[in-house]
C-alpha cells in the first residue's frame, strides 16, 4: 500500500486528508452523548456565544474529499474522552471549506491543508491551529497546547510586544512552522538563527530545515555545506526533499513557469549550488520528475539506479517506492528489488501500509506462503491502527 506521496505532501500541497458529508456531521447533540458535540450556527453567531461564555470556539474545517477529515470523524471525534474535554472547554463546530462560510473563513484564516482546525475566541482572533489526522492523545494534548502558554495567540501577541529571547523565538518558529505559517515561521526562524553563533546544533539544525530561507541565501548554503551533519540529524530522506523543494520552487519561480521542469533544465543550478551532494540530487530527480510525469519507462531504472547507489533509512520512502514498483512492473529484478526495500520499511517501522505492500510483492514474485503469512500479520496492523483491510484480505483467497 502506498502512503500519500511523501514528495507530493512536502512539493506541491499540504493536503493533509479527512472528511465526512456535512449533513452527518453537523448535528446539534440531543441528551447524553459520547464524543464531541458539534454546534450547527453561523459563524457570526458563535462568536457572540463565545464572547457570551467566554469561551474559545473550536473548528473542524475540512472539505467533502479529504480522506483523514473522514477517519477523524470516525475514531477520534466520537471517543468519549476527547468529547469530555471538548465540550467542556470549547463550543465545537464544522465548516466545509467549500460551501457557505467555508471559502471566507479559509481566506480569513489561511487554511492550507485538511483536516485544519482553528480555535478562535469571540473577537474571531485566532488562538490556536493543527492540522492533519491526530490520535486521541496528540488530540488531546492539543486542547491543551490552545489554552497554554504556547498557544499560537499567546506567542503572536508575545511577539507583536517585543519579547525576543533565544528559546521563546526558537519555541514560537517551531509552532508557526507546525501550523504551515510558513511566511511567518521563516521571519521568526530568520531572526532566531542571527542571533546564533551556532547553527550546527541538532535543535537549529532542524529549525533550518524547516525554514531553509531562499537558495543562495545563509540559511540554504550553510545546509548544502554541511549536508553530511543534517542528514544525521534530519534523515536523509527529509534533507534530500528540503533541497529539492527549495531548488525546484526557485527556478519555477524565477522563471515564471508552472510545468515541472526537466532534469535537463535543472542541471546547472544543482552543479552551481549542491556541493557535493549535486550529483545525488540529480539522480533524486531523475527519479522525482519521472514519477510526477507518469513516465514509467524512466521512474523505474532511475529509482533502482538511486536507492542502490544512496540507500534510505525511511520507512516511508522505501515503502512508497517499492509499492510504486509493484504497481508498474513485471520484471523480476525490479519486483526482487522493491521486495528488499519493503522488508526493510517493515523492519525500519512496521505498520499497516508497509506489511500490506510486502505481502503483495511476495505475492507478485510468487511466494504465495510468505505472502499469506504477511498478509496476515497486516491485517492485524490494520486492526489495531483502525484500518480497512479488504483489499489485503484478497491475499488469503488467491
Amino acid at each position: 500500500m502506498k502512503y500519500t506521496f511523501y514528495l507530493l505532501l512536502c512539493f506541491f500541497s499540504l493536503s493533509v486528508t479527512a472528511q465526512q458529508p456535512a449533513d452527518a456531521l453537523m448535528t446539534e447533540a440531543k441528551g447524553e452523548t459520547e464524543g464531541m458535540t458539534f454546534v450547527e450556527k453561523p459563524f457570526a453567531d458563535l462568536l457572540a456565544q463565545a464572547k457570551k461564555e467566554n469561551k474559545v470556539i473550536f473548528i473542524d474545517a475540512y472539505t467533502t474529499w479529504c480522506g483523514p477529515c473522514k477517519m477523524m470523524a470516525a475514531k477520534v471525534f466520537p471517543l468519549p474522552e476527547v468529547g469530555n474535554v471538548y465540550n467542556e472547554r470549547f463550543i465545537n463546530a464544522k465548516f466545509d471549506m467549500e460551501k457557505g462560510e467555508g471559502p471566507g473563513l479559509a481566506r480569513r484564516y489561511s487554511v492550507m491543508a485538511y483536516p485544519t482546525y482553528l480555535f478562535v475566541d469571540g473577537n474571531g482572533d485566532i488562538v490556536h491551529k493543527g492540522i492533519g489526522y491526530i490520535p486521541q492523545e496528540e488530540f488531546l494534548a492539543l486542547a491543551d497546547a490552545a489554552i497554554g502558554d504556547n498557544s499560537l495567540g499567546a506567542m503572536n501577541k508575545r511577539y507583536a510586544d517585543g519579547e525576543r529571547g533565544g528559546d521563546f523565538m526558537r519555541t514560537y518558529a517551531e509552532v508557526l512552522t507546525g501550523v504551515y505559517e510558513q511566511e511567518k515561521a521563516g521571519e521568526v526562524a530568520g531572526e532566531y538563527l542571527e542571533m546564533q553563533q551556532d547553527w550546527s546544533t541538532p535543535e537549529t539544525m532542524a529549525l533550518l530545515l524547516n525554514n531553509p530561507g531562499e537558495l543562495g541565501g545563509k540559511r540554504m548554503n550553510y545546509l548544502l555545506n554541511n549536508a553530511e551533519q543534517a542528514m544525521k540529524i534530519s534523515g536523509a530522506a527529509t534533507f534530500v526533499m528540503t533541497v529539492q523543494r527549495n531548488i525546484i520552487t526557485s527556478y519555477m519561480q524565477e522563471k515564471g513557469v508552472r510545468q515541472l521542469p526537466s532534469a535537463t533544465e535543472l542541471a546547472p543550478v544543482y552543479k552551481e549550488h549542491g556541493g557535493k551532494v549535486a550529483q545525488r540530487l540529480m539522480d533524486h530527480y531523475d527519479m522525482l520528475y519521472a514519477e510526477q510525469t507518469r513516465d514509467n519507462e524512466a521512474y523505474l531504472p532511475a529509482a533502482v539506479k538511486y536507492y542502490d547507489t544512496y540507500g534510505s533509512e525511511s520507512a516511508s520512502e522505501l515503502n512508497s517506492v517499492a509499492w510504486r514498483v509493484f504497481e508498474t512492473s513485471d520484471d523480476q529484478k525490479q519486483l526482487k528489488k522493491a521486495l528488499a526495500w519493503a522488508k526493510k520499511s517493515v523492519e525500519l517501522e512496521p505498520g499497516y501500509a508497509n506489511m500490506d505492500t510486502l505481502a503483495w510483492l511476495y505475492h507478485k514474485t510468487g511466494n504465495k506462503e510468505m505472502a499469506k503469512a504477511t498478509a496476515t500479520k497486516a491485517i492485524e496492523l490494520a486492526k489495531q491502527e483502525g484500518q480497512d483491510y479488504s483489499e489485503t484480505a484478497k491475499i488469503l483467497e488467491k
